[in-house]
């Protein structure tokens, strides 16, 4: 079995398939989807966007080619994009040095098959006295719209993990608040274009499953599906990814959690993500 690079692009014959078989994908049902939603785009005049094909083919697999469901989620992306700008969005991947440099962010190099990328977040040894929550959100928005770019993403997901092992009070401050998970939960469900396959959380204390139980109105049901809590039972989480696919400090067989190889990737693309951020809302001039 070949395993798919986590920045592997364009499609192989297995994603093609998957594709047709998961979201109804074929060249007819995906050429007409895509002038459909270039023309309702080019009627909003509030919105400069990209119009390339992988851009937009993020937001149609996402709805399943379903065009007025895609550009639903579409606005929403450019609106959270303006309304956020500064706080989680418009920086630049040099401005997350200081994120990333904590080594607590880690996209695995492979790709659960058929293509799912597996994406891991240590929140215990996030340094908050070097960055807050917020620049963590703004890191992980960057990476999303590298991940984004890649097709197996787009067709297969993504699998995030939630290691909240040596959470401190000042952790508990930013990242376990009723805030902050609404924001996430916004962000995941109604404005990101990302099919996510699951979000599994292991060494979570307690006062998760009390958010959890205090937000599962605002979940939409697919999602309640998607979430998983492991607790300190790595074995458990195994049973949904492989060891294969993670490194050792979860239990996995792909050495220590090292993500110098992502940051690599992620510093690169300086020029690729100052180019998308100079896309967005157009703000309507007044008349005087």
């Amino acid at each position: 079995m070949t395993l798919l690079p986590l920045w592997f692009k364009g499609l192989t014959p297995e994603l093609q398939k998957r594709a047709e078989t998961t979201l109804g994908e074929t060249s007819h049902v995906k050429a007409k989807a895509l002038v459909d939603f270039r023309r309702l785009i080019n009627e909003q005049p509030d919105i400069y966007s990209r119009l390339d094909e992988v851009f937009l083919l993020r937001f149609l697999r996402m709805k399943k080619f379903n065009v007025q469901k895609a550009f639903a989620v579409f606005r929403n992306y450019y609106h959270f994009k303006e309304k956020m700008k500064g706080k989680f969005t418009g920086m630049n991947p040099s401005d997350m040095k200081k994120v990333i440099e904590m080594n607590n962010i880690l996209y695995m190099p492979y790709r659960v098959p058929p293509g799912s990328h597996v994406a891991i977040f240590r929140l215990g040894q996030f340094d908050v006295t070097k960055a807050t929550a917020q620049d963590m959100v703004a890191t992980v928005f960057l990476i999303g719209e590298m991940i984004l770019d890649t097709e197996a993403t787009q067709i297969c997901g993504g699998i995030i993990i939630i290691d909240a092992e040596g959470l401190t009070l000042q952790h508990y401050r930013q990242f376990v608040t009723i805030q902050f998970v609404s924001l996430l939960i916004n962000l995941i469900q109604d404005c990101l274009p990302e099919r996510l396959r699951a979000i599994h959380f292991i060494h979570e204390p307690f006062a998760y499953h009390a958010i959890y139980r205090i937000m599962q109105p605002m979940l939409k049901k697919k999602m309640k599906e998607r979430l998983h809590f492991h607790g300190n039972d790595l074995s458990h989480l195994h049973r949904y990814v492989p060891k294969d696919f993670l490194p050792e400090e979860l239990g996995g067989n792909l050495g220590p959690f090292n993500n110098k190889e992502m940051a690599e990737y992620f510093y690169n693309q300086e020029a690729f993500i100052k180019r998308i951020n100079k896309y967005g809302i157009i703000e309507k001039k007044s008349h005087k």
